[in-house]
């Protein structure tokens, strides 16, 4: 069954799922001229619990290019966020945002959080302080999915504890991560996978350089969701809902993670074209101004690239992961003042967000669970393909998302859709506003051909003394790949059985050290006076999809 909000208090949050910006340090005191977009500026000093690093180059521009190509696969994603390393924000203190997104606070306390509930006598551990990461599935590559199912999707009440299907299971030490992002913020808002930089120096802006970011973060799952009850300065609006003084949004819990981001200043006269324009060509020619700047500490695998024919754009990247080695308090979440109306229908949270289905191979199904936290003060159906579930207030449940990637890439090729279910009050007569809520959901995969395979002729010459160097080969399968066979076939040697293994010959077929590709050698005898030698066969390597 669906899980109440007390069962829940002992179950990882999920992160939440609103469009939005991205603040980074503290909140603009005010908001300045009309000019779109208005922005913070960024802040003077780094906040505490940063570290900078030294200038990019060498390997560290290489993981910034990295995360330039996978920033991609994240255009779909958003969410509202304050970030401050300091935790200095007050949970429930109202906010007002702009037409170009900014967020700036208001001197009124819109929502304060709300009572814990007494867990029941005999109910088991205490719940987990807020902001206290679970074992769980970590984004990224995972075990293949064997579900012979089209896309679709359908609703469990499983708990929310259980792995994803698709997911790997994290390591020691190791923690759920219910967000994940990678985009370009600049200054302090991060405005998605790419912007025009000239916008930000349009005419009325107050400042004349700017601070780009390129960001890649990871929240920790918390065990302890934090809701919110409205506070008496949140009165009933002329046109229905409610209304909190100028706020908008109001700040919600805070949340733990970890973040790299490579920065650099860019001035009003070099703001020409996109922020991943401007990235790229500082980056390709080792510009000493990228710098970079870490906050907690976050592990960054598969954005490793290489050439792979066929790739879209030349290049196929396994999948990207994100592991939090040291999670500090780093953000917090945003709620439109709406969510404590009475009558609100709020947009439910998801987690994790993107939902990843791992490592799927094309024409097979891969399948991944989403925990669904219900913030709104009513009970709700959640409807997805034809399968609908019923959530508590301030309960959750699990949705199974299902997708059948497509393709002819022989690499690892990262894939992104959109799924959607729709939420409505369980009571029809409940009046709620909205009337039901269409709630868009960013999947990701992994995926490429299954296998990948190499026949070729191999032989000497025949004589007394043939060149067994040309019988040698080595083969390396493609990038993401790793071997499963390395086989001769139809060997001939002109022994006197025709086999490749008597008389002085030697014929072998082996995994290469790294497990990615095939070493074949074939060895025989020589002779100075009389009788003809040589080695024929056909090399045989069969490559699967391994992709991280």
């Amino acid at each position: 069954m669906a899980l109440s909000g007390a069962g829940r208090a002992r179950r990882r949050s999920a992160a939440p799922a609103r469009g939005g910006a991205l603040l980074l340090g503290a909140l603009a005191s005010a908001l300045g001229c009309p000019a779109p977009p208005e922005l913070p500026p960024a802040p003077p000093r780094q906040p505490a619990g940063a570290a900078v690093l030294p200038a990019c180059k060498g390997s560290g521009c290489s993981q910034a290019g990295a995360l330039i190509a996978a920033a991609r696969a994240f255009s779909d994603v958003r969410h509202d966020y304050l970030l401050d390393t300091s935790s200095a924000m007050v949970p429930g203190r109202g906010l007002s945002r702009s037409a170009a997104g900014v967020f700036s606070p208001v001197g009124v306390a819109c929502a304060r959080p709300k009572a814990e509930l007494a867990s029941p006598a005999g109910a088991g551990a205490p719940a987990a302080t807020s902001g206290t990461a679970a074992p769980g599935a970590i984004g990224g590559a995972g075990a293949l999915a064997t579900t012979a199912a089209p896309a679709s999707a359908s609703a469990t009440t499983a708990p929310a504890s259980a792995a994803a299907t698709g997911a790997p299971a994290p390591g020691a030490g190791e923690r759920a991560i219910d967000f994940r992002y990678v985009g370009i913020a600049v200054d302090s808002v991060l405005v998605g996978a790419d912007v025009d930089l000239p916008a930000y120096f349009s005419a009325g802006g107050t400042l004349d350089r700017r601070r780009l970011r390129l960001v890649a973060m990871a929240l920790v799952a918390d065990e302890d969701p934090q809701f919110f009850d409205p506070t008496e300065s949140v009165v009933p609006a002329p046109g229905g809902g409610c209304a909190c003084g100028r706020a908008t949004h109001f700040i919600g819990a805070v949340k733990r993670g970890a973040m790299v981001a490579y920065e650099t200043d860019v001035t009003a006269g070099e703001a020409h074209g996109t922020a991943m324009g401007l990235f790229k060509a500082r980056l390709e020619a080792g510009d000493r101004r990228v710098t970079m700047t870490s906050v907690g500490e976050l592990a960054i695998e598969g954005v490793e690239g290489a050439p792979v024919a066929g790739a879209k754009g030349g290049q196929a990247f396994g999948a990207l992961r994100l592991e939090v080695k040291k999670a500090v308090p780093l953000a917090y979440a945003i709620y439109p003042v709406a969510d404590v109306c009475r009558f609100s229908l709020a947009e439910p949270e998801i987690a994790p967000l993107p939902v990843d289905l791992g490592v799927v191979p094309y024409g097979a199904a891969g399948t991944a669970q989403a925990l669904i936290t219900n913030r709104a003060q009513v009970d709700v159906r959640v409807t997805h393909g034809e399968r609908t579930v019923e959530v508590p207030a301030h309960g959750s449940a699990e949705l199974t998302f299902s997708w059948t990637p497509e393709g002819e890439t022989a690499g690892c090729e990262r894939q992104t859709r959109r799924d959607t279910f729709v939420v409505q009050p369980k009571d029809p007569a409940s009046p709620v506003v909205p009337r039901e809520r269409a709630v868009v959901v960013p999947l990701q995969v992994t995926t490429g051909m299954p296998t990948f395979s190499k026949h070729e002729p191999i032989a000497t010459e025949t004589g007394r003394s043939p060149d067994y160097g040309r019988a040698s080969v080595d083969w390396t399968c493609p990038a993401g790949y790793v071997v499963e066979q390395c086989e001769p076939q139809l060997a001939s040697c002109l022994s006197s059985t025709g086999s490749c293994n008597a008389e002085g010959y030697r014929l072998t077929a082996e995994a290469t050290a790294d497990g990615r590709g095939c070493a074949f050698r074939c060895t025989g005898p020589s002779s100075s006076i009389w009788g003809d030698h040589g080695c024929a066969y056909t090399a045989t390597m069969v490559c699967r999809l391994g992709c991280k």
